[in-house]
């Protein structure tokens, strides 16, 4: 198979990124020196390096530079997202001339053909990033929204549950990810999944987990009073499975329980919901932090049914629990031990769409131990962070 000619412009873009994300960052600021600000902090988990963004574009690049809709699309939703960082069209249209100008010096010893192709993709991906950023300013639909810290609940050591109040309805589904900074971490963002559903009153809560990274263990110290920013829903994470109709098995870990609260709440919304069952579990029994609550919908709600579910079957000194991760008395139903094996002893779940969400490693492994057991592989769906 011969290789694309595109092929060798990635390859040096990947083997030198450092020097060519320094490169494009520096030509950037001769040629619109309002940029400068306006990009992510070295900290900021929510950005893809433009050394990154260019490699897979060019990886992706078919015949003589065309590419396809399905990347097109995916440059213009990036360009959305940016427009948070406060990114304008003549800022993503100087980004695209230095990504050029720099490829141009990089390349300068590979064939001529080769570089061209790479010089159409990259004028494609620019000219619809551009656009994109042009139209939702016009529209003015907001970059970012600010919220207000109402209050802040410290469930354990490691888990915070934090509720505010933004300035407006919040544009995002059940499932979704948004990303969040506080004012004191200026252009430095995380992505959090909110645990309800958008309402009318700009209410939102978020589960943080502060041993993360710094940033997460920074965003918990919030107080009331705290103003916050936004972006809007990014992410599909369930939605085929929700809009099914089908019986339903949510299985989470840790602040994965958030995105599949929100779609609880969703589905008490509807006058007949499917049946739900809901193994929520984290590492120490303490550390179920939101087990009252759930209880509570479950004994109001007869479609649904919750296990909770610890590694270990006693807290660690350090865990810190509170009344938030109690049962109600006399309801001993609470399982430790491995996940993946609780849920398939309890059955293959073939007739249910399975929704898993928490730590990456943790929800794979959960999936293959279903499959195993004989869930259909296209029943499940898995996020993982």
């Amino acid at each position: 198979m011969t290789p694309r000619p595109v092929s060798s412009v990635a390859r040096l873009v990947e083997d030198n990124a450092q020097d060519f994300l320094r490169a494009v960052q520096a030509k950037l600021l001769t040629l619109a020196p309002q940029a400068r600000g306006h990009f992510p902090t070295a900290d900021d988990a929510t950005h893809i390096s433009i050394a990154e963004m260019v490699s897979a574009l060019l990886e992706g690049t078919g015949e003589e530079g065309k590419v396809d809709d399905k990347t097109l699309e995916f440059f213009k939703e990036a360009a959305l997202d940016a427009r948070r960082f406060g990114l304008t069209p003549e800022m993503h249209s100087a980004l695209g001339e230095a990504v050029r100008s720099e490829l141009l010096s990089l390349c300068e010893d590979l064939p001529f053909e080769n570089v061209l192709f790479a010089e159409r993709a990259i004028a494609a991906t620019t000219a619809v990033s551009v656009e994109a950023v042009r139209e939702a300013d016009e529209a003015h639909i907001p970059a970012s929204y600010q919220a207000e810290i109402v209050e802040v609940e410290k469930r354990s050591r490691r888990f915070t549950v934090v509720r505010m109040q933004a300035e407006t309805q919040l544009p995002y589904l059940p499932g979704q990810y948004l990303a969040a900074t506080a004012d004191f971490l200026p252009n430095t963002w995380r992505y959090l999944c909110p645990s309800i559903p958008t309402n009318e009153w700009g209410q939102v809560e978020f589960h943080i987990q502060s041993d993360a990274d710094d940033i997460a263990g920074l965003l918990a110290t919030t107080r009331p009073g705290d103003k916050w920013r936004l972006g809007p829903g990014r992410g599909d994470f369930g939605q085929s499975k929700i809009s099914s109709g089908n019986d339903l098995l949510f299985i989470a870990h840790g602040t994965g329980l958030a995105p599949l609260r929100s779609y609880m709440f969703e589905l008490m919304n509807q006058a007949a919901p499917p049946r739900l069952h809901f193994f929520v579990g984290a590492d120490y029994p303490g550390e179920l932090y939101e087990l009252t609550g759930m209880w509570n919908f479950a004994a109001a709600s007869p479609w649904l049914s919750v296990v909770p579910v610890s590694t270990h079957d006693k807290d660690a000194w350090w865990v810190q629990a509170t009344e938030a991760s109690q049962p109600p008395r006399g309801l001993h139903l609470h399982q430790t031990g491995s996940m993946a094996k609780i849920v398939t002893e309890a059955g293959a779940w073939a007739d249910r769409d399975v929704l898993i969400a928490g730590p990456e490693s943790w929800a794979r492994d959960v999936r293959r131990a279903m499959i195993r057991r004989g869930t259909p592989a296209q029943q499940i769906e898995i996020l993982g962070f």
